[in-house]
Formats: structure tokens, C-alpha cells, sequence
């Protein structure tokens, strides 16, 4: 799956720790000594207000509209005053704390500090995670990753600071109180204990200092799981004449992609080009459409083995993950992991996938004999390899009399900004304005002044005017770019005060879509990329549209096999056919496409897709399998063997030697939780169907699902939101007939 790290790229401050590398910075120890703690203030949310204002008030934008973040060197800065504040923040408050609560204002006081610690962390660390992820200049981008690890180091020590779990305890060991807090008040401070426990917080120090060491541990190895992945470039040389006959020059050339003459073994010259397996884009069109299954095997095998480096760190990955969860009292990683999420136990995951399997058991046999026969019509072998099945997908769906290619020429990325800015209007009563950038804001570099440059839009509420934030659109490929879709959190929309300052100020989002689409802005989108940009875009509404009092439950940051929900309903638009006679339009007449091409398009949806779900099912039981408790099956066997074992079960083709999970970051993202995306695909079916399925734009639904679900963001239980959006629980038939 193309989408990784959608959600997982916000971390959240005190529910898990952050990935550190090994180079520490000076500043780091400094703080973890205290030698720069500040005297607390009587009311520190207040005169961190005074303090921002101050900062801000001769302020100029910088990179992500930030202000003062101008230059490299002021992600360190940053950090430094976002600890400093911090620790200013729990010194009052573990003052406050020494006399006990008596009144509900005392209660929520101490909820909202601790809220402010964790946002005054996050809006650097947010913002420092997406300039490594996607800024052009190395220089930045190293400052971001030392201001990200510096901050890393610093949560870890928030984690474990007993001062902020006593005061939390405060408020929940008070029932009289408690039971006067909102709904939203007491699933944030439920939420916030657990999570400190499930860290450990509450265990005798020589166990809290193992687990700490545990987590450190796991941090720096998911950390360098995710960046072999993303630095990881072999190279590998094919045949110029195949690539060339499904590739145009001007695509290579814009890969930086030439000819190269060799010598065969008779020392004729050839020609050859020179691929890189950091070209995902590329090397999935190449599988999909060359009819030469030696160019198919080869950038799979090359693909599918870049990273070999990352199989001993998911064993060590593993093992880091099983102790820290035994230590903290959990039967497996996967255990400490779904607590709080909606499966609640593994057991419950592997019944859900089970259930699939059955379910889909009988559409993937009919496709895999289908693309078994077309093989042995043309290659004259029936025996299909994984280099095999996008390739003959592609080929049936053409002799079905529909080649979904047929439709790029009608997609472009401006189709899609004003298809979006229809969907925003029509559903949810905002209108999506375009904003000229600042030059400080950029971090394309040249590639700022181009058409393929980012793009910066705010929504604003069509009734009352309101601002609801901010979403940068980043959507081509350039270098030193994250090579996958994902969307990011740059600062959350949550009150920027407690609920007694009036009047209460709201932190706005700021939030960008990270793509990697083919195209330039004027040219064409296949069908799948638009289908992508329109996941993403769900995470984006998700942020936009929340109105939470905290960021610790804002937008995203929900139940991790809930949070795709609201992608997913989106990816819906682009096969429904009022929805598409506005996205898909030729740009020369603006003609709409044709009514006939849109039936076969939606047609096309669920051909095959019985394939792509078991290979999801394969997927999540992999990772459950990796992090779950160990069986006397699985024991003894490597990490490829159990990925071969599972494919032979599954009767999914694979390729012996090859290695592709070492380059699923899911793994680290997320370890024991991938099932949330078939599970989260249960929902969005079903809301589609209830709600969007026979009006596609109807406002009456559209504020349905805005007030009913995006609003709540985490802050009220995913169970509860379905159930008040759909009248009645969630049902998951709809997604297993609908692909029959």
C-alpha cells in the first residue's frame, strides 16, 4: 500500500516515545539535568500567552508560516524555548499540586497544563518531523532531525516525570470532580493515565528504569528502520528498449534517467538504463505496464531486495518491542497496542481478519484462475509470479473493453484543486481559498517558481467567515523528499487557552498533503493518484474540521484503526459518478467525461480488488504475527520465512529471495495496528452506503459527517460517533459484498 505513514507521521507527545538517533545534543543533557529550569510562574498558561505574544509581535513568517523559523539554526532555538516553557509549565504545576483539589475550575486547570505541555512540545516537533521529511536543502533538513531528536530525548524524560502523573491522578482518583468534568475532559484525562501507564510511570524505579531503556531502545531502532528506508538508493541496470516502450524520454529525462552502452557477453554494445530503487513511481509503472516479464522480474527483485540492512533491525525491533511490552505486565507488544484502540485484543484482530479471509476467499480464487489463464494465452506458463499481477490486471481489465487510462487524460492536479473546493462548499459550507506564498514559507527551493511549485490554501467558513486553517499542498517529487503519500501535522487546531480566558483564543491547523504524483501541474493524473490525493485529503478535513479543546485529541489523533476512516470515505468521490462529472473534465472544452466511461471506470473499482484485500489480509496478520505472543510455530523461524509461509497460506504468489518487508515501514508505524485499515474500510463503506451513496453532495449528510464525527476528532469514542452518524452500529457486510 502506497499510503504510508499517513497518520503516524503526528506523533503524540505522552503516548509514545519518539524515535531518537545516537547523536545527542549538548543542550539535551543540559535539560535533562535541570539546570535551566525557570522559577514557576502562579499562572503559567497565561504568561506563555504573554510570552508568544511577545515573540510574535515583531515576528516574521518563516518556513510553514511559523513565525521566526527563518533559518536552519532555528529549529534548535526553537526546541531550547519550547523545553524551557515546559519545564516552567510542570514546575507550577507540580506547585499547585501540593495543595489538594476542591473545585472543578482546579480540576480542568490541570487538565489544560497538561494539554499545554504536550502542545508547546508538538508544535516544534510536528513541524521539525515534516522539514526532514521534505525539504529540499540538506541543511535544513539535518537541522530539523538534531531539533527532532533533541525534543525525542526531552519527551522521553516528560514521559517519566512522576510530577505530571500525580498531578493527572489528582483529577482522576477525585470521583466527586471527576463526575463534573465534560465528556470530552474525562476521555482526555482517561486517556492521557493509561497511556502514562502504558509507559510504565506507575512501576518502582528500577523497573521504570529498565523500561525506559526499553523504550529508548525501540525509539532508535524504528528510527533507523524508517530512514533505511528512505535513504536506501541501489541502483540497477535494464534494458533501454523495454523501458522505452512503455516510458517516454521526457519521463526518464525528468528521472534524471540516460542511456548507458555496455558490452553483452559476445562484447556486442547495448543499451541500457540505469534505475534507482528510490523511483516508486517509475518502477510500479514499469510492473504494470511492460509486456517483457524479464523487465517486470528484474525491478521487482530489485525493488523488493534494497533493503536488506533493515532485516537484522526488525529482528532486533522485535525483540526490543516483546521485553519492552513483558516488562510494563503486557502478554505481547500487540497487547500493550490495542488497548486503546477499538479491537481492544488480538484475539478480536485475528477473528476480523479471519473473517475476511472466509469472506474473500471465493472472489480471490476466481481472479488469481482468471490472471492464471491470461498468462498461459500469452506466455504460454500458467504459473503466476508477483511481478505478474498488476501487469495482467491491467491487460483484462483493456480486453474487459475498458483500459482505466482512458481516463487521465480528463485528470489533472488544478481538476482536482477545483473538485475539492466544489466537495468543501457543497458538504461542509467552506470555501477553500488560494493564498500567494511567502518566499520564507517555501521549502521547494527552485522548484517554488515552476509549475510543479507547493501550493497554500486556508478554509474559511461561508457563514460566519471563520478560519479553519491552513493545508499546503506538496505533490511532486523532487530530491530529498519522502518518496510516499502522507499527510502532516504542523500545528493542531485546539484552544490555544483554557476555557476561562475570554475570550477563548483557538490555535488554528496547519497541515500539508505530501504526494509524489507524476505529473506536472498542467499535465495528467492517473486515476490511482487521484484516488491517493483524496486519502490524503481525508486526513486533512479530519484536522481541518476537527474543534477540540485539546490538542491530544485533535483531528487525527484518534483510535488508530478508526482514523482512516474518514480517507477512505473520500476515496469514494473519485469512482462516484455525480462527484466525477465536476473532477474528471478535458481541459481544452471542459466536456465532462462520458457517461458510459464512468459506468465501466466504476465497474473496474472492484475487479480484482479481491487480490489487493488479501494481500492486505496477508499484511496484517504478518504484523500481528511478528508482534503478537509468540507460538511454538513461529519461534524458531526468521521474519522472511514467516512473509514465505504466510503467502503459501494465503496462496499469494511470492518470489523466493526477495525480502519486501524490509521496507514496510507500516512495521514501525504501526507495529500490532496495520489491521486498521481493512477495519477502518468496514466503516467507510458502510457510512458511504448510509449516507453519501445516494447524494454524493448533499449538504444535509455532509454536515452530518462533519458534526457527527470530524468535529469530535479523538475526543469522543469512535463506537459512540458511528453509532450517532449511522443511527445505529456500524456494519461490516456492506464491505465484503461490495467487491463479490
Amino acid at each position: 500500500m502506497q499510503r504510508v505513514a499517513s497518520v503516524s507521521i503526528q506523533r503524540l507527545l505522552l503516548k509514545r516515545v519518539y524515535k531518537l538517533s545516537t547523536n545527542r545534543l549538548s543542550f539535551c543533557r543540559q535539560l535533562e539535568d535541570g539546570t535551566r529550569r525557570a522559577q514557576a510562574s502562579a499562572n503559567p498558561s497565561s504568561s506563555y500567552i504573554r510570552r508568544q505574544l511577545t515573540r510574535q509581535f515583531s515576528s516574521v513568517t518563516g518556513l510553514f508560516s511559523i513565525p521566526n523559523l527563518i533559518k536552519p539554526s532555528d529549529f534548535l532555538r526553537a526546541a531550547y524555548e519550547a523545553a524551557e516553557d515546559c519545564n516552567r509549565f510542570r514546575d507550577a504545576l507540580a506547585l499547585r499540586c501540593l495543595t489538594p483539589l476542591s473545585t472543578r475550575s482546579q480540576a480542568t486547570q490541570i487538565l489544560y497544563e497538561l494539554d499545554l505541555i504536550s502542545k508547546t512540545v508538538c508544535n516544534v516537533i510536528d513541524a521539525a518531523e515534516l522539514c526532514r521529511s521534505v525539504h529540499v536543502d540538506p541543511v535544513w533538513r539535518d537541522a530539523a532531525q538534531k531539533a527532532f531528536d533533541a525534543l525525542a530525548h526531552y519527551i522521553a524524560e516528560l514521559n517519566s516525570d512522576e510530577r505530571l502523573y500525580h498531578a493527572l491522578k489528582q483529577v482522576t482518583g477525585n470521583q466527586p470532580l471527576f463526575q463534573q468534568l465534560s465528556e470530552e475532559e474525562q476521555r482526555f484525562a482517561g486517556l492521557l493515565q493509561a497511556e502514562f501507564e502504558r509507559d510504565g510511570i506507575q512501576l518502582p524505579e528500577a523497573q521504570r528504569a529498565r523500561v525506559a531503556d526499553l523504550a529508548h531502545s525501540v525509539s532508535q531502532l524504528e528510527g533507523l528502520f524508517s530512514q533505511n528506508i528512505v535513504h536506501s538508493d541501489q541502483t540497477f541496470r535494464v534494458a533501454a528498449a523495454p523501458v522505452k516502450a512503455i516510458l517516454p524520454n521526457q519521463v526518464l529525462s525528468s528521472y534524471g534517467i540516460e542511456e548507458v552502452a555496455t558490452l553483452d557477453e559476445s562484447d556486442s554494445n547495448i543499451n541500457q538504463l540505469e534505475l534507482h530503487t528510490n523511483q516508486p513511481h517509475l518502477l510500479q509503472s514499469l510492473i504494470r505496464y511492460s509486456h517483457d516479464p524479464n523487465l517486470r522480474r528484474d525491478v521487482y527483485m530489485a525493488h523488493s531486495t534494497s533493503v536488506p540492512e533493515n532485516l537484522a533491525v526488525l529482528d532486533a525491533l522485535i525483540d526490543r518491542r516483546r521485553q519492552l511490552a513483558t516488562a510494563l505486565g503486557f502478554e505481547s507488544y500487540a497487547h500493550r497496542v490495542l488497548q486503546d484502540r477499538m479491537a481492544k485484543h488480538p484475539n478480536r484482530v485475528v477473528a476480523f481478519l479471519k473473517e475476511l479471509q472466509i469472506n474473500n476467499y471465493s472472489a480471490w480464487k476466481r481472479d488469481m484462475e482468471m490472471i492464471a489463464r491470461a498468462k498461459q494465452a500469452v506466455e504460454f506458463s500458467s504459473q503466476v509470479e508477483p511481478w505478474d499481477i498488476s501487469f495482467y490486471i491491467s491487460l483484462l481489465k483493456a480486453r474487459n473493453g475498458f483500459d482505466i487510462n482512458t481516463v487521465t487524460p480528463y485528470l489533472t492536479i488544478d481538476n482536482c484543486v477545483r473538485a475539492i473546493q466544489v466537495l468543501v462548499s457543497r458538504l461542509f459550507g467552506m470555501t477553500m481559498q488560494e493564498q500567494v506564498m511567502d518566499a520564507a514559507e517555501a521549502w521547494d527551493g527552485e522548484h517554488a517558481q515552476s509549475n510543479r511549485g507547493i501550493r497554500k490554501f486556508t478554509f474559511v467558513n461561508e457563514k460566519t467567515g471563520e478560519s479553519h486553517g491552513t493545508v499546503y499542498l506538496d505533490l511532486h517529487a523532487r530530491p530529498g523528499k519522502y518518496t510516499h503519500a502522507a499527510h502532516f501535522t504542523v500545528r493542531c487546531g485546539c484552544l490555544a487557552t483554557d476555557p476561562s480566558h475570554e475570550p477563548p483564543e483557538y490555535q488554528q491547523p496547519v497541515v500539508v498533503l505530501v504526494c509524489n504524483l507524476s505529473s506536472a501541474k498542467e499535465e495528467f493524473l492517473s486515476h490511482s493518484e487521484v484516488e491517493t490525493l483524496f486519502h490524503e485529503f481525508g486526513h486533512a478535513l479530519h484536522s481541518l474540521l476537527s474543534r477540540t479543546n485539546f490538542q491530544h485529541m485533535s483531528g487525527t489523533r484518534a483510535a488508530m484503526d478508526f482514523v482512516e476512516t474518514p480517507s477512505h470515505v473520500m476515496e469514494y468521490f473519485v469512482w462516484d459518478k455525480q462527484f466525477l462529472k465536476i473532477l474528471a473534465v478535458q481541459t481544452y472544452n471542459g466536456e465532462p467525461l462520458p457517461d458510459d466511461a464512468i459506468s465501466k471506470l466504476q465497474q473496474s473499482r472492484y475487479e480484482f480488488a479481491s487480490l489487493e484485500r488479501q494481500n492486505q489480509i496477508l499484511y496484517s496478520n504478518f504484523d500481528q504475527i511478528l508482534f503478537g505472543a509468540a507460538t511454538e510455530a513461529t519461534r524458531n523461524m526468521s521474519t522472511t520465512q514467516i512473509f514465505s509461509k504466510l503467502h503459501a497460506d494465503l496462496g499469494v504468489p511470492h518470489a523466493e529471495g526477495t525480502h519486501w518487508h524490509s521496507r514496510f515501514g507500516h512495521l514501525v508505524t504501526y507495529g500490532a495496528g496495520y489491521y486498521g485499515y481493512l477495519y477502518s474500510q468496514v466503516f467507510a463503506g458502510d457510512i458511504w452506503k448510509q449516507c453519501f451513496q445516494a447524494d454524493s453532495l448533499a449538504k444535509g449528510p455532509g454536515q452530518a459527517f462533519w458534526r457527527k464525527m470530524l468535529i469530535h476528532g479523538g475526543a469522543k469514542d469512535p463506537s459512540a460517533m458511528l453509532s450517532d452518524l449511522l443511527g445505529r452500529p456500524p456494519k461490516a457486510d456492506f464491505f465484503s459484498q461490495a467487491s463479490q
